[in-house]
């Protein structure tokens, strides 16, 4: 493997030379001595040592992505376009996975910081409590957060609430009245947004709030089927806001199985817009969220802070509601006989 040396020695020009070259220093080569050094890099085929490189511009050029669910298409629409932003400015991206697990969140902040990367950004789980924070804190600007954490850094918001209160009035306004909802754990700051938008319509549409019709699980698919037999089974319900799009697939499941039809029996929305909601059987109505652009986002915010650049605190995405099949207008009342029976066979 050719070291810099070995350039310095083809090139016949000192270390120095080399150095301001490899690393865009400030300091000016003369253009027939940068031809001569870039030459011989090409011809020894030579890498600059990361470490040393990263020392001496006091960056490694290296950043980490903290996400609670790997196996979620959510996370992976915001990690691509954190990756795409990343590799447009020469960053590697190092990825770790937390399964909502206090520890391990620790954990990787810690070896993140061990590695030297030049900062973190945080998605999803909870970071407000603890020696998570205050690890955290000692990062001071070097951290961007994806969504509402209650923690003081540059954050990227996605309007949840009003995302749901669109999803929810819609469905009163196809003549639905008994809507349930199916949400993630009470930690989640997201889902509990969600959960407020989806009181936030139904107090305006002059409905009451009903704890019976709602729900709490932990975001996957399983979830949601075995909240949706249960909330099913229990409530005469007409349709089911699920907080995110994979509850939602459980949800269109257990009415499968329960003898209804989606939408015509339950009508059935979900959130986040992952790339498969369009393809489920039936297509899913969800509330989309541009993920892709705010993982672009937090990364931008990252780089310039890291450059010294003010682009403010906060960065903020609407969400858009998309109509597909697995929602239609509310029907009769007198089916409900017809679907609690079809409901006690298969209970049966």
């Amino acid at each position: 493997m050719s070291t810099i040396v070995d350039v310095a020695h083809k090139a016949k020009v000192s270390i120095t030379t080399v150095s301001r070259v490899t690393n865009s220093s400030p300091h000016k080569v003369n253009p027939t001595t940068r031809a001569k050094v870039i030459k011989a890099i090409q011809e020894l085929d030579y890498r600059p040592n990361a470490l040393a490189k990263g020392l001496l511009m006091k960056r490694t050029m290296t950043v980490g992505i903290i996400i609670p669910d790997i196996s979620n298409p959510y996370y992976a629409e915001i990690v691509r376009g954190i990756q795409d932003k990343a590799d447009e400015h020469g960053y590697a991206v190092i990825l770790l996975n937390t399964e909502r697990n206090p520890d391990r969140i620790l954990k990787h902040i810690y070896f993140l910081r061990e590695k030297a990367a030049d900062g973190i950004i945080f998605s999803g789980g909870v970071i407000h409590e603890g020696k998570i924070i205050s690890s955290l804190k000692e990062l001071r600007d070097r951290v961007i957060v994806i969504g509402q954490h209650r923690v003081d850094f540059p954050a990227v918001v996605i309007d949840n609430a009003g995302g749901a209160t669109e999803a929810v009035r819609y469905l009163v306004e196809l003549n639905h009245q008994r809507i349930g909802f199916i949400g993630g754990p009470d930690h989640s700051l997201s889902t509990k947004e969600r959960l407020s938008g989806y009181r936030s319509a139904l107090t305006q549409k002059g409905y009451p709030y009903d704890r019976g019709f709602v729900r709490k699980g932990d975001l996957t698919p399983v979830s949601g089927y075995l909240l949706a037999k249960d909330l099913i089974r229990k409530e005469r319900l007409t349709a089911v806001f699920c907080a995110n799009d994979q509850m939602a697939f459980g949800a269109i499941r257990a009415a499968k199985e329960l003898g209804l039809t989606v939408p015509d029996d339950l009508s059935v929305v979900g959130f986040d817009n992952i790339p498969f909601s369009a393809y489920y059987n039936p297509s899913l109505t969800t509330v989309g969220i541009p993920m892709v652009d705010v993982g672009v986002a937090a990364m931008d915010m990252f780089i310039h802070r890291s450059l010294k650049k003010d682009t403010g605190r906060v960065r903020r995405f609407d969400t858009q509601l998309l109509v597909r099949d697995s929602t239609a207008k509310r029907k009769p009342s007198a089916r409900h006989s017809v679907i609690r029976e079809g409901m006690r066979k298969n209970a049966a």
